[in-house]
């Protein structure tokens, strides 16, 4: 690699998982721009395996947050960055420390704003986050609602330096691709029914609670509806759900979970399988699961929340439904599960929604070009 070209320290400090995916997409696309790249992530690295074009350091692990900070401030001092770009925090409540380094050591910093505050935010971390916005030179945020979101939240943050970069798609893992049936036979679901899917990190917030509540009656309406749920979740919350599943009477011929972490591999499998993808959650800011299905021919059945608004098409790709209306998401499963050949239509629309308007190469241009603006400090 060429010595003028600008040096970027990527830091992604889970090496699993959604922001993982995002950032070793990110990263591969932007090799083919004029930037010296290292990723600085976890010892277990999910996508060690996968097709790259970028150095990656696996050095973090669970260990003292101090002893931490030093093996970062020497990889600094070792690799002099002209900046840092942060994916995901090493300590959401401790990482001031670490912004401050950067200052000290005159590393400016870009940071990617996936989630303007954590889903159950405590008063201390809304004020440690403003504290993160306002240290860095660059947000990056993944929509327009969710650019104002953040403006509203720290209304002192200069406004130039809050820009909107779309989220990418996963077009980089179509090698795991599999038709709908072999995908049905490898996770064991029926080859013949019409699969609504529930997937990813299980969590309050995303309303699983609720799209249970619509199984039944979905059944009962439409004898070919069948749904399926897969994704990590909490042990106390998994208690709850299965209670819930217990309580409403739902049985293996209405539903197949599986609460476990997925795989790459895994999560493509299931939106394979699938004939649409359910996200009725209470709030958002954007969702991988939304554009993983995209990515793969599926469309959406949304709640009208966050950035859903701005990705989906009514119709066209997804359709959405109030947040909270359990009839609403009910009436509209049953409408859609009932003909399959308007879903297949907006998943043919969706895939190319997200080849066209979601595609790496345009996302690493426009990352690059953010690079130089906050190395030039304009």
């Amino acid at each position: 690699m060429s010595e003028d070209k600008l040096k970027v320290l990527m830091l992604e400090s889970g090496g699993w998982g959604g922001i993982h995916y995002y950032a070793h997409a990110l990263c591969d696309a932007l090799a083919d721009v004029p930037v010296n790249l290292l990723l600085l992530t976890n010892e277990q690295y999910e996508l060690a395996d996968q097709p790259q074009r970028f150095r990656r350091l696996q050095v973090l692990k669970r260990e003292s947050y101090l002893r931490t900070v030093v093996k970062f401030v020497r990889l600094l001092l070792r690799e002099k960055p002209d900046l840092l770009h942060v994916q995901s925090l090493i300590s959401q409540r401790k990482d001031l420390l670490l912004l401050l380094l950067c200052r000290l050591l005159n590393v400016r910093v870009v940071l990617t704003v996936h989630n303007i505050l954590p889903h159950e935010v405590r008063q201390l971390e809304r004020l440690l986050y403003a504290s993160y916005y306002r240290l860095s030179d660059a947000l990056i945020l993944h929509s327009g609602r969710n650019r104002s979101r953040l403006l509203e939240e720290v209304p002192d943050l200069d406004q130039r330096r809050v820009r909107i970069i779309p989220h990418g798609n996963y077009a980089a893992f179509s090698k795991l691709e599999l038709s709908r049936a072999q995908a049905r036979e490898q996770l064991g679901l029926p080859a013949d029914r019409r699969i609504a899917l529930f997937f990813g990190s299980i969590r309050p917030y995303k309303g699983l609670d609720l799209l249970l509540q619509t199984i039944k009656p979905v059944r009962a309406a439409c004898g070919a509806a069948f749904f399926a749920v897969a994704g990590n979740v909490m042990r106390g919350e998994q208690t709850e759900y299965e209670r819930q599943i217990d309580e409403l009477g739902i049985s293996t011929e209405d539903l197949n979970i599986r609460f476990d972490y997925l795989s790459m591999a895994d999560s493509v499998a299931y939106v394979c399988a699938a004939d649409l993808v359910v996200l009725p959650y209470r709030e958002i800011y954007q969702s991988g699961v939304l554009l993983f299905a995209f990515s793969f021919g599926r469309p959406v059945l949304c709640t009208r929340v966050g950035s859903f608004l701005e990705t989906v098409e009514q119709g066209r790709n997804g359709w959405l439904v109030e947040k909270e209306d359990v009839e609403g998401l009910q009436q509209r499963l049953i409408e859609l599960l009932q003909n399959p050949a308007q879903l297949d239509r907006a998943g043919t629309y969706a895939r190319q929604q997200a080849e066209q308007c979601y595609h790496w190469q345009g996302i690493a241009h426009q990352t690059a070009q953010l690079y130089a603006e906050v190395e030039r400090g304009t």
